[in-house]
């Protein structure tokens, strides 16, 4: 196999803050679109130029209606009127604080008592929530529908007219607060990551000289989530390419269709799920030894430089709307395979990593320097080191200050010389490229001494096809897989047992299974989809 050789970083000019960021946007990309989407089938058009002047009009409504310095909430699906939320709060040294839609009312509530919110801006669809939210004992909070924007923009505008210019006025430095985003951990209570401005800008920054993005995007990813809002918002500003705004997956095949997107940001489920339906379908076809052998053949002319790949998987690509050739993966770990199939049909996957409190990116492979298997060469905005414990450390301008209202858990995560503790497990490769392992509270500590990741045994059980769902933990000094399984695949209890032990003549003798435990329902999860650790106190 050919090695690979790492290249120079893109260059570009680094911004500070998210305020700085949408002026040079304006400045340099002026009439160029940057966000599309539907409106009562409408189709809506808001280039860097408009984007700016709803930027400043919503500010300016939000300064004269005393919400000066204060904490405000953002609640809904993704819609321009969140994006738009969002900055208008930051870009007037407010403090953004966006939550999960998938949230219960009384998660809310703690969540907007705890970061202090003076008002919540939020969707329609979930009114139901809000109404229960408005019962709740939460004080002096504001709610204000996403269905006053207009109306919002239009008053906005009319204080600037009036020579108004406060918030345009407003200084903001890289150091100030920009929001506090609470984690979905899949144990503990949610805590509230405080982000600076530059943790966001450095995070994207850093992102941008990694990996070069050209042409539409479609926004798949929850805005509430770090990496969606700074990867698929802030870096495709950066780069001034046009975002298309997808509001539910239902839409996404149309969407595809609709925007031909160059590349899009999503997790690895979401890819997983795409390449589950291109198999499928092929499968439905009759074609798929057809199909297998053409991939044998346009991946040997790829390698001696001939790219046949639109033409041969033309059908394919045309569903994902023809011109899709990039996506990036983060949020878990994803199987090779995934990769090495979309590389064939001339999609290439490039895997990232990071982590809420780092803004969130920390790593991510390059365009022509994909390291399968890992998650990337680091970021030039952060250092990385592995611990003697085998822990994934991170220092640089995008860690977090901390934890709102918790000096317990900071004092926790970070080490005596400022550096912060992922609490993932990982190792540094021959290239310098990350490679994740595991996660420290998953290990599973045995008698001898043995300390080992469960996500290595998982791994292996997920090789069972009608394995859904696998959690491995020990339990008096065996390891046990605990496992859902598909319940129309035939006589799947029945075959588990002697599946599980192929499995173990597969893993070292030390990490081989000792039970199995079949259980009738999936996982409790948590609303990033993440099966919960502490589900039954394992």
């Amino acid at each position: 196999m050919k090695k690979l050789k790492n290249y120079e970083l893109y260059k570009h000019t680094p911004v500070y803050t998210i305020k700085e960021l949408v002026s040079r946007c304006a400045e340099k990309y002026n009439k160029r679109p940057a966000f599309l989407y539907q409106e009562k089938k409408k189709d809506i058009v808001v280039d860097y130029t408009m984007f700016k002047s709803d930027i400043e009009a919503f500010g300016a409504y939000l300064f004269k209606n005393g919400f000066k310095n204060c904490h405000i909430a953002v609640y809904g699906e993704n819609s321009y009127n969140w994006i738009l939320t969002h900055f208008a709060v930051t870009c007037g040294k407010n403090v953004i604080v966006p939550i999960d839609k998938e949230l219960e009312a009384s998660d809310i509530a703690y969540l907007l008592k705890d970061s202090e919110c003076k008002a919540i801006f939020y969707s329609n669809t979930y009114k139901d929530v809000i109404e229960e939210l408005k019962d709740m004992d939460l004080g002096d909070i504001s709610f204000i529908s996403f269905k006053k924007v207009p109306d919002i923009i239009e008053e906005g505008k009319n204080y600037i007219a009036e020579g108004y210019s406060e918030f345009s006025k407003a200084e903001v430095s890289k150091d100030d607060l920009a929001s506090i985003v609470y984690t979905s951990g899949t144990t503990g209570r949610s805590k509230g990551v405080m982000l600076t401005h530059n943790n966001f800008c450095s995070s994207m920054y850093g992102a941008c000289c990694n990996a070069h993005l050209e042409g539409c995007a479609i926004l798949v990813l929850p805005l509430h989530h770090t990496f969606g809002f700074t990867a698929s918002i802030l870096a495709e500003m950066f780069y001034g390419d046009p975002i298309c705004i997808n509001k539910s997956l239902r839409n996404l095949v149309d969407d595809f269709k609709k925007y031909q997107p160059h590349h899009l940001f999503g997790v690895p489920l979401m890819l997983e799920t795409l390449h589950r339906n291109i198999w499928n379908n092929v499968r439905k076809q009759g074609k798929e030894k057809s199909l297998r052998f053409l991939m044998k053949v346009s991946d040997a002319l790829l390698n001696v430089g001939i790219d046949l790949r639109k033409t041969l998987f033309k059908t394919i690509r045309d569903a994902f709307g023809g011109n899709l050739e990039l996506l990036v993966s983060g949020g878990a770990p994803i199987d090779e395979k995934y990769l090495k199939d979309f590389t064939s049909f001339g999609m290439e996957v490039l895997n990232g990593y990071g982590i809420t409190e780092c803004g969130p990116i920390v790593a991510v492979n390059r365009n022509k320097f994909n390291i399968h298997g890992s998650v990337g060469v680091p970021l030039c905005c952060n250092e990385v080191k592995i611990s003697s414990e085998g822990e994934v450390l991170v220092k640089g301008d995008n860690v977090m200050v901390g934890y709102y209202h918790n000096d317990e858990a900071n004092k926790e995560v970070f080490t005596q010389d400022g550096w912060f503790k992922t609490g993932d497990i990982g190792k540094i490769d021959e290239y310098g490229a990350l490679h994740i392992t595991g996660r420290i509270k998953n290990l599973i500590i045995l008698g001898n001494g043995e300390n080992i990741p469960a996500e290595s045994i998982e791994q292996e059980i997920y090789t069972i096809p009608y394995v859904k769902e696998a959690v491995a933990y020990g339990e008096d000094n065996v390891i046990v897989a605990e496992v859902y399984l598909d319940e129309e695949f035939e006589n799947a209890k029945d075959m588990i047992e002697a599946d599980i032990q192929k499995v173990n003549r597969v893993l070292p003798q030390v990490r081989n299974i000792g039970k199995v435990v079949v259980r009738e329902t999936e996982f409790p999860k948590t609303t990033t989809k993440k099966i919960k650790r502490n589900y039954g106190g394992k």
